[in-house]
């Protein structure tokens, strides 16, 4: 499987999409459960609880669609909307700064002058290459709280065990 920034999953859980959300809210209801979150209709989002998140803490957003078989969860972690966005942000300003430099600098070489501004190239890659290594690295931290998210998912939507 390759590494994906936000990684995705699906499964097909053999409860009706509205019993599977059902039971996915009365999990985040029940006082043991040490995450929270937001059940509506045909989607939910968990969360890690206010005191335990960090900067690189995940959340986890899941559609639950009909299914021959019951629902379909499909689920997609991510770090904070802010966090993304601070990325998503970080990525347009390399891209900029190679798409200036590519333009200046070309029109530089026409012209016959010295392309000094392709320099800025190797810039925008390294930083392209820091915030992609940044990313890894919260993924990382962010790990062992994704694990438990999923914990939380599998126990509210695992079918019962049947009776020996």
């Amino acid at each position: 499987m390759p590494a994906r920034l936000r990684p995705r999953f699906e499964f097909v859980t053999p409860f009706a999409p509205e019993v599977a959300l059902r039971r996915l809210r009365d999990a985040l209801a029940a006082p043991t459960t040490m995450c929270r979150g937001d059940v509506f209709r045909g989607h939910a989002v968990l969360h890690i609880p206010d005191a335990e998140q960090h900067v690189w803490s995940p959340f986890l957003s899941l559609d639950v669609d009909w299914h021959p078989d019951g629902a379909r969860v499909r689920g997609l972690y991510g770090p904070k909307p802010t966090i993304w966005s601070l990325f998503i942000a970080a990525y347009a300003v390399c891209a900029f700064l190679a798409v200036f430099a590519l333009a200046y600098g070309g029109a530089q070489w026409t012209l016959g002058r010295t392309p000094w501004a392709l320099t800025a190239l190797p810039a925008a890659a390294v930083g392209a290459l820091v915030v992609y290594g940044l990313a890894r690295y919260g993924q990382h931290r962010g790990r062992a709280q994704m694990d438990h998210l999923r914990h939380v998912l599998d126990a509210a939507l695992s079918p019962p065990d049947p009776a020996p």
